[in-house]
């Protein structure tokens, strides 16, 4: 590879053309043309954009013009893709790469190599965040980060790498680079079958998104393989792998601001993956290692400044390995890459955006973005701690958990993939009793697959998708006895925006919670004139159970108290109105639901009730003037 360069004519070309500095835009699907360009013109001194050939007409344009290009390499058609050059703006030249035998003969280079100080590529992305930017780098970074990955991963000449990221994406320097600094084989395929290819192509190190890296790692596979280590990266891991796989797998989190940040086999020696992990470390999502060499990670409160020791805090970054800048974007770049107040004079500190934690033995734990931490019902709820719950299932292959708007509240909706269909019901199960109320989705969306972003992230901004409601809970339908069920059915509809309610449907499988069940306890008292014991309502919240206790003990209710005697006989008693009391000379207390057989004390109160779960039995009031010289007194 290193030997394969252009032909003569097209060197010369790019050599009247490009100066210093200049941006260079290669628009190449991954190939060997992709690799001998980009290392071209950084020998050249341009700075290089790599553009998917995969990626819309719309973004190559608006990308071009931000940029400020002076060329665009490509090839005829644009190679291992298929897709033709979009129009480029007028007098922009475009340089064609082609088929021909590369000269042998020797082109004198009289410019002087580089500096690691200048420019050396411009990556358009849109992160974790999703924001558009252009990040750039110098040449000190490319280096650093190809040392470095070759570093972590023991790579060596004998070694034989996979290429399947995105040419455009930044993934691509990391895969190709570390290969390339110790002159290994990469070796370049999108094939069908993954596991199947890696394995016939005798692949030794491979990396991978880690959704895709989640399916191949519980997947089949033969003792006696080449592969020995398996990369994870760009988004949080929620499963571990099997403990017996015949390779290592690692988890990489980096971004194209820090490149590799840390590694679960950084160092060798205390890695955390599969193989080594323990019981307790299974108790918890798989972590990202510890801080690789040259790197420290600060957690940080949200002043930027104040560490939050033991806790989750947002991940600040020092390190020699950072970006320069976002391109035409200085108030990004002053808000992402600060002065380092923990370093030394003149160094930076580079804001992520990620929630983590280090763990007491020094390794960092991932927790997603900050701003994947949403407040339901007043409690801070990690996003990814309910995807580690769901991940749990056998049958779940991927699961993102996204926090949307439903009326004036926020739900959280699982959505998820699966070789079998799973019922959402099932899925609500597996999780009641591993998460608090609060977390446990209220709806759980099956999909084919979870939509990426041109990163090969899941692209949370299109979940849920706009049906999600189809993905509540229920069990299988009865419709209804006329009367109190059809009453309460009315009511469940009312409260959960849902549209059709069962007999033997359940309150909180349906969305409600713990506020619901309180405004339900309320409606009941007002619509049917029952009052509630909480843990009762609590207990089998559904239609038919519901409609029993009500049923049961309206008519035990009936003649439980004995009437009142009005204090004078010439006055009746007067009562403050409420929609559940009728004016009548006798007077009884509004009906209690009450559990058959619950435990009760010798007043029929329940015992132990907790704080802010009872609501005490309403009791009639007589007006002050009804009263009596001596009825000072409730009665």
């Amino acid at each position: 590879m290193w030997h394969h360069t252009p032909t003569r004519g097209h060197t010369r070309d790019a050599d009247r053309g490009v100066r210093r500095g200049d941006l260079v835009a290669t628009y190449l699907g991954r190939s060997v043309e992709w690799v001998v360009g980009m290392l071209g013109w950084l020998k050249a001194g341009g700075v290089c954009m790599p553009l998917d050939p995969a990626l819309p007409a719309e973004r190559f344009d608006r990308t071009l013009r931000a940029g400020h290009a002076v060329a665009v390499v490509t090839s005829a058609p644009a190679l291992r893709t298929g897709n033709p050059l979009p129009s480029v703006p007028e007098g922009l030249p475009v340089l064609t790469l082609d088929a021909g035998v590369p000269t042998t003969e020797a082109v004198p280079d009289p410019r002087p190599l580089p500096s690691r100080e200048e420019l050396a590529y411009a990556m358009f992305t849109s992160g974790s965040s999703g924001e558009a930017k252009i990040v750039l780098a110098q040449h000190s970074w490319l280096a650093l980060s190809a040392a470095r990955s070759a570093t972590i991963n023991a790579t060596t000449a004998a070694d034989r790498g996979s290429w399947l990221g995105a040419a455009g994406a930044g993934i691509a320097l990391h895969e190709v680079g570390g290969l390339l600094w110790q002159g290994a084989h990469v070796v370049i395929a999108s094939p069908p079958a993954l596991r199947d290819w890696l394995l016939s192509e005798r692949i030794t190190q491979s990396f991978v998104i880690t959704p895709v890296g989640e399916v191949l790692q519980n997947l089949p596979w033969p003792r006696e393989c080449n592969l020995r280590l398996l990369t994870l990266g760009g988004d949080r891991l929620n499963r571990w792998g099997p403990a017996d796989l015949p390779f290592e797998v690692a988890v990489s989190y980096g971004s194209l601001e820090a490149f590799q940040i840390a590694n679960s086999c950084y160092p060798w020696t205390d890695r955390c993956t599969p193989a080594t992990a323990t019981d307790a470390d299974r108790e918890a999502a798989p972590p990202v290692g510890r801080p690789i060499d040259g790197v420290t990670v600060h957690l940080l409160e949200e002043d930027g400044l104040t560490s939050v020791g033991d806790g989750i805090g947002e991940v600040w970054i020092g390190s020699d390995c950072l970006s320069l800048r976002y391109l035409g974007d200085p108030a990004q770049t002053a808000d992402r890459f600060r002065p380092n107040p923990f370093g030394a004079p003149g160094s930076r500190i580079y804001r992520s955006g990620d929630a983590g934690r280090f763990r007491s033995d020094g390794i960092l734990e991932h927790h997603v973005r900050i701003d994947g931490i949403v407040k339901i019902r007043g409690h801070r709820v990690e996003l990814g701690d309910v995807e580690w719950a769901l991940g749990l299932h056998p049958d779940v292959r991927q699961v993102a958990v996204v926090a949307t708007m439903d009326g004036d509240q926020r739900k959280l909706v699982a959505c998820f993939v699966s070789e079998r269909e799973i019922a959402p019901l099932e899925l609500r199960n597996h999780v009641v009793g591993r998460l608090p109320d609060w977390m446990v989705p209220v709806a759980y969306v099956q999909l084919d697959e979870l939509p990426l972003n041109t990163n090969n992230k899941i692209d949370r901004r299109r979940l849920p998708p706009a049906d999600w409601k189809r993905g509540h809970p229920a069990r299988a339908w009865r419709a209804p006895s006329p009367g109190t069920e059809i009453e309460l059915a009315r009511l469940f509809a009312d409260l959960l925006q849902v549209e059709r309610v069962g007999a033997d449907d359940h309150f909180l499988e349906l969305g409600g919670d713990s506020l619901l069940l309180v405004r339900l306890q309320g409606r009941i008292e007002q619509d049917l004139g029952v009052r509630g014991e909480m843990t009762d309502l609590a207990d089998d919240p559904t239609i038919s159970a519901l409609a029993r206790l009500i049923s049961a003990n309206t008519s035990a209710a009936g003649s439980a108290l004995p009437p009142i005697t009005p204090g004078d006989a010439g006055h009746r008693p007067q009562l403050h109105r409420t929609p559940t009391v009728r004016r009548t000379p006798q007077l009884r207390r509004t009906p209690q639901i009450r559990k058959p057989g619950g435990r009760h004390d010798h007043r029929g109160h329940a015992r132990h009730r907790p704080v802010g779960n009872r609501i005490r039995p309403s009791r009639p009031r007589l007006h002050p003037a009804d009263r009596g010289a001596d009825q000072q007194q409730d009665p």
